[in-house]
């Protein structure tokens, strides 16, 4: 693929993002509770690793005041939509808030121990290592730093989501929850339309990485992370890791601590 033909990709994909994804109630309730369990605190940094159009970072930094945030994406089309959206509906915080390209395979362009926080969200499955992508989180927390990591699972859906909004809708909305739903799929047919093909584009040319949640904790132990808890989100088609730094790694890839 030409560096053009994928820049338009990438710039078609950041354009349909938001709009199918905001509309859903389950990825609203995930950025919630990536923003609660993070609990940013006054005067921290926290970094984003794979920040797509900002929505996580617009969140936290709105939810928690007094915290700085750093953003980091391969996607120029992603990191312009990104910096637009905290322009346009946080300009007081934007002064708050430093967006960086970045590779996810190829080390983090920050110092050791710069954030006291770390979120990456649905982006571990899609790097060439993840094992390198959480070395490099490792790296750049503070000491009993807290990484909030959200995954897929093995064999991920979008149906489960899709009934999961359905449900908050009902909810909310007993007697003319049908109708909102209706409205709604008629309005996102094109955008969804457009966002499944993508997807399915980008799948068919990648290797995703995809852990059961025993495998997960593993893996995130062995990058030296102390795990407090993994739960099911998002319909159940990811899961939401909160780990700490230790104050003294344990062994990576066979080398000595």
């Amino acid at each position: 693929m030409s560096s053009k033909v994928k820049k338009s990709l990438w710039q078609l994909y950041a354009w349909v993002y938001d709009a199918v994804l905001l509309r859903f109630l389950p990825y609203r309730e995930l950025i919630a509770q990536v923003t609660n369990a993070l609990d940013a605190r006054e005067g921290r940094t926290i970094l984003d690793a794979g920040c797509g159009t900002g929505n996580f970072i617009y969140h936290i930094i709105r939810s928690c005041p007094g915290v700085k945030a750093a953003g980091v994406d391969f996607s120029t089309a992603m990191l312009s939509r990104a910096m637009l959206r905290i322009r346009k509906a946080a300009p007081a915080d934007s002064s708050r808030v430093i967006f960086r390209e970045a590779d996810l395979n190829s080390a983090l362009p920050f110092n050791d121990e710069e954030f006291a926080g770390v979120i990456c969200v649905n982006a571990l499955y899609a790097v060439d290592d993840p094992e390198f992508l959480l070395g490099e989180i490792y790296r750049v927390l503070q000491k009993n730093g807290k990484l909030i990591l959200v995954t897929p699972p093995v064999q991920p859906q979008m149906w489960p989501i899709f009934r999961a909004h359905a449900c908050r809708l009902k909810e909310a909305s007993p007697s003319g929850w049908i109708f909102v739903l209706a409205g709604q799929v008629v309005r996102l047919i094109p955008f969804l339309t457009v966002f499944l093909l993508i997807n399915i584009f980008i799948k068919g040319r990648r290797t995703f990485h995809f852990f059961n949640s025993e495998e997960l904790s593993l893996l995130v132990k062995n990058c030296g992370f102390e795990v407090a808890s993994i739960v099911p989100v998002y319909g159940g088609q990811d899961w939401l890791l909160e780990a700490e730094k230790k104050a003294f790694r344990a062994t990576l890839r066979g080398d000595e601590a």
